[in-house]
């Protein structure tokens, strides 16, 4: 029996007979639900010719209340592999600093090797699975580009779950986002294709979401030389 399955309700045998005591919250998984989803924030990426390119808003939100103007939501893990994050800020901090640490580590026992982008989605699969009994209040995209890979977008949800994707987008204003991604996206993009369309998604996630806002952080990674940054204020 798989560890999960031990505490997987109140009637476990398990708990029986170490006298685990579990008052039964019925709504407990459906209010988790609830809150993951309100994650305040707009995050968007999409793949396109030899690159990744990564959007966000620069807004911080407690409730109502706009706690920061300038929150960082895009970072650099590696030269070629960086992650955007959504949800409870210190969770996600800190996957970004357990995550830089494990693939740098990585690279350095494989002759400074660039960690594939869906090895590094392993690893940080792997350290949300292991803590699903209290998960981490995120939701991330992880993307960069290999030689062997391509361009790559991960999709990594707060239990560790991997979707492979060509454009995603996450956070409270993701509805918003997709509109403007499903409609606008096609293979082969240039990447000022790209970014224009990042632009337009996360700029109507901000029109729409109150949660959103406070400019545009936009980052690309190519295939070659370093990442670019660009805000667009708003």
């Amino acid at each position: 029996m798989r560890n999960e399955e031990k505490l997987n309700s109140s009637d476990s045998f398990f708990l029986k007979k170490f006298r685990f005591e579990i008052k039964k919250t019925p709504k407990l998984e459906e209010d988790f639900i609830a809150k993951s989803l309100k994650t305040g924030t707009t995050t968007v990426g999409l793949t396109c010719k030899d690159a990744v390119i990564f959007g966000t808003d620069k807004r911080a939100s407690m409730g109502y209340f706009v706690a920061s103007k300038t929150s960082e939501k895009v970072y650099n893990i590696q030269d070629h592999l960086w992650m955007t994050t959504a949800g409870g800020v210190a969770d996600a901090q800190y996957l970004v600093d357990v995550l830089r640490a494990q693939t740098t580590i990585f690279q350095l026992e494989h002759d400074d090797k660039p960690i594939q982008i869906k090895s590094a989605g392993k690893m940080l699969s792997n350290i949300l699975y292991s803590n699903k009994m209290f998960p981490f209040q995120v939701g991330l995209m992880l993307g960069g580009v290999t030689e062997e890979e391509g361009p790559t977008i991960l999709n990594i949800g707060a239990y560790g779950s991997i979707l492979n994707e060509k454009f995603c987008a996450v956070g409270s204003g993701q509805n918003f986002s997709y509109g403007v991604l499903e409609a606008k996206y096609k293979d082969n993009l240039s990447v000022e294709e790209g970014k224009q369309i990042i632009k337009k998604a996360v700029t109507s996630s901000i029109i729409r979401d109150m949660a959103s806002g406070n400019g545009i952080d936009i980052a690309v990674i190519k295939k070659e030389g370093p990442a670019e940054r660009e805000f667009i204020p708003i």
